[in-house]
């Protein structure tokens, strides 16, 4: 594993799970995004377990609104008030209920306990950014009719709009002097909050989607990569918002997009 310097010790896979699940302190944070932005093969690694967590909670967080089995919430009430008179409250067998009170509870919080582990916290934006942008992608660009809420014929109309939405100003990039034609353009719904898209297409009738979200603690980013089942993303954080440029073209074809993408679009 690469090393960051003596001082601040070598980024190991613990680090790497702790940073995906919440736990590192703001140094530690720092040193390991520094790590990933410099290694891919971590930084999808990452992405992975992160996506991996989203779905277990997404699967399992339900059950958190179940009410408790009944049978364990009377397992329980009679653990509390067994008492045996033969043997003196101090001995073992108070202990012995004790336990079984305990073990009881425990069966109580293990009904939920395959939710996501790290409690209220959450997998960082950029590494739920770039499988955001790819689902969106899968869902919305292969539709022919209905890809857009708002055609590209009322731009205004969509800018103003959605900017209202992500509070802050949203316009979509002119991709023309690559070829590529702006189709329209949607809202969505996010973990942070509002999402937005905007889908070109060029002559050949190949797509791209530009996506961008919230990005609550103006954190910044250099533009990363990630590619998933043939849909590849370029993405980054920069001020209020989180950006992905998203296509199933070849990597060398869609980098120059994005940094056309992140030239327009973020200061």
């Amino acid at each position: 594993m690469s090393t960051l310097g003596a001082d601040n010790g070598p980024v190991r896979d613990e680090d790497l799970h702790a940073y995906v699940d919440g736990y590192l302190d703001s140094e530690r944070r720092r040193v390991v995004e520094a790590y990933l932005r410099s290694d891919r093969e971590a930084a999808a690694r990452v992405a992975d377990w992160a996506e991996q967590n989203r779905r277990l909670s997404a699967l399992f967080d339900p059950v958190l609104d179940e009410p408790i089995p009944p049978q364990l919430t009377a397992a329980i009430a009679r653990a509390s008030k067994r008492v045996t008179p033969a043997w003196p409250s101090s001995g073992w067998a108070m202990r012995a209920a004790a336990s079984f009170a305990i073990l009881a509870i425990g069966a109580v919080l293990g009904f939920g306990a395959a939710r996501y582990a790290g409690g209220d916290t959450q997998p960082p934006l950029q590494a739920t950014l770039p499988t955001e942008a790819q689902q969106a992608f899968k869902v919305y660009v292969s539709e022919k009719r209905h890809a857009v809420e708002v055609a590209a014929a009322e731009v205004d109309h969509l800018t103003q709009w959605l900017s209202n939405k992500m509070k802050t100003k949203v316009r979509p990039p002119d991709l023309a002097p690559l070829g590529w034609t702006l189709i329209g353009g949607r809202l969505l719904p996010s973990r942070e909050g509002p999402a937005c898209l905007f889908i070109y297409d060029d002559k050949a009738g190949r797509r791209v989607m530009v996506y961008l979200v919230s990005n609550a603690d103006n954190e910044g980013t250099t533009i990363q990569f990630r590619e998933h089942n043939g849909v590849r993303s370029f993405y980054w954080l920069e001020g209020p918002l989180g950006y992905a440029l998203t296509g199933n073209l070849e990597r060398a074809e869609l980098m120059p997009i994005a940094s056309v993408v992140k030239e327009k679009m973020t200061f």
